[in-house]
């Protein structure tokens, strides 16, 4: 996809030689060298990396609020963290199209700070990663990346308010973004991450061409005794592609719940969810109404499991057209549709390691390519210390975005558009000080669909990418303020 500065090789082997150099002063070699903490969650707020019952309070939040059980929240002391890597990537379809199969080169240079202040009944938590791409070759160019996810939560005596903020610039897609050095993951931090209820959601690859997204919630949380609770939550978020006619669209939810404490791990809760989705540039908006039950479990430090699900009832206008960045005059008209929703998260730590995955069903804006759409998406990802120094990681994940029947409306319509996503892939690090490591990775991306279609940059069925990356990460320890 790029084409590397020779001074960026340099740096790189500057770096890998001289850190076990200045590691050998350092540090006295009978002292075991703590297990480096990989920054591919850095970004996620909700869940911090370091996590243990030793090191984190019990996560109290709400099994029908926006947020997914986490295995603990940070303790009740104030920190900053900051963070810098220097990556060096190989891309098998830098350019994302079903002909491509040239390797090129690229650098990624990247950095930013996580913060954690408690302060009275206030618990803030900020993440911010930025930097950008760089490459000699002119049908790609450099590109530049921003990353913040914002949360607060403010505690009182029988109310708890929460509010969160979720915003992500990218050069390109999300999932086309995805593995840069370990920047970014499919389905990671900010916005543009596989399914979910509460952001816009970018399950497609479309090829280059920034784009913004952004989501925001907020959360009142009501106990009406030791063991209930209702739960309000109200969110907007929205998908922005620049320069580009793929479909710009925006969702606003609301949600109400009632929860119940069946014991001290095991909480249980019935919702409702309503769901707006429209579009700027394309005359379509889709009504979606569910009821969700659903079951959650958590042990601090240990596992965090939910999951909830419920029928889903979908109304749209017409047009609902399976193909992708339609426009002109419309005819008017609605469909209605009775389906289902499944949203479901598993945070489990091990001895050695731990494993997390998640899995979405529903409604979906249609990743800027559809009119809306039924979106099914999974990750999974898998850690494990594989000897005192070395620790690794493998990944994967699946989705299929199909686009909302034609058949109850328009007679002897097209056929629905669909798309169908693979990833897999791993990773090792090893620390060359305590605050210094080396990371490999390596990650395959499949696409296929049912017909060949353009959406974005990219025209036909079947796309297929190869990365592999090698870079240098510092992650300072954790600095009390």
């Amino acid at each position: 996809m790029r084409t590397l500065h020779y001074g960026f090789w340099a740096a790189l082997c500057a770096i890998s030689l001289c850190a076990p150099a200045a590691r050998g002063q350092q540090q006295d070699q009978s002292t075991p060298i703590p297990a480096y903490k990989s920054p591919l969650g850095a970004g996620d707020v909700n869940n911090p990396t370091d996590t243990n019952s030793e090191q984190v309070a019990p996560d109290t939040s709400s099994l029908s609020g926006f947020q997914n059980f986490s295995l603990g929240l940070p303790t009740a002391r104030s920190y900053w963290q900051p963070h810098a890597e220097l990556s060096l990537a190989a891309d098998s379809n830098g350019l994302e199209t079903p002909t491509g199969s040239s390797w090129s080169m690229f650098g990624v240079l990247s950095g930013g700070v996580d913060v954690h202040r408690t302060s009275g009944n206030s618990n803030l938590s900020l993440s911010y990663m930025g930097g950008g791409t760089f490459s000699n070759e002119s049908d790609v160019g450099d590109g530049s990346f921003q990353n913040l996810n914002v949360s607060d939560r403010y505690s009182f005596r029988r109310l708890t308010i929460s509010a969160q903020d979720a915003f992500s610039y990218l050069p390109e897609d999300a999932i086309g973004f995805a593995g840069l050095g370990g920047t970014l993951i499919p389905g990671g931090a900010g916005p543009g991450g596989l399914g979910s209820a509460f952001t816009p959601g970018q399950s497609i690859l479309i090829g280059q061409g920034q784009s913004i997204g952004n989501a925001s919630d907020v959360e009142t949380d009501v106990a009406l005794s030791g063991r209930s609770s209702l739960t309000f939550v109200g969110g907007y978020s929205l998908l922005r592609y620049l320069g580009s006619s793929l479909l710009d669209y925006n969702s606003a939810i609301f949600r109400v719940g009632y929860n119940y404490q069946i014991s001290a791990r095991n909480t249980m809760s019935v919702l409702y969810q309503y769901n707006r989705i429209t579009y700027d540039n394309f005359d379509q908006s889709i009504s979606a109404h569910s009821a969700e039950l659903s079951y959650g479990r958590r042990v601090t430090g240990r596992l965090a499991f939910q999951v909830a699900a419920g029928p889903q009832i979908t109304l749209a206008t017409v047009p609902i057209n399976g193909t992708p960045v339609v426009s002109g005059p419309t005819t008017g008209g609605s469909v209605t549709q009775i389906g289902w929703t499944l949203n479901a998260s598993l945070n489990w730590q091990l001895k050695r390691g731990g494993l997390s995955a998640q899995y979405f069903h529903g409604v979906t804006g249609g990743s800027g390519v559809l009119g809306g759409a039924i979106e099914d998406t999974f990750t999974g990802t898998a850690t494990r210390q594989l000897s005192r120094t070395i620790s690794g990681s493998i990944d994967g994940g699946y989705s299929r975005v199909a686009g909302v029947p034609l058949s109850d409306v328009l007679a002897g319509g097209a056929p629905n558009q669909n798309y169908e996503y693979f990833f897999g892939g791993g990773s090792l690090s090893r620390p060359l000080s305590r605050t210094l490591a080396l990371n490999f990775s390596y990650q395959l991306q499949y696409q296929t669909s049912n017909a060949a279609v353009c959406g974005g940059t990219i025209c036909g069925t079947n796309i297929i990418v190869h990365l592999v990356s090698l870079g240098v990460t510092w992650r300072e320890r954790p600095l009390l303020f």
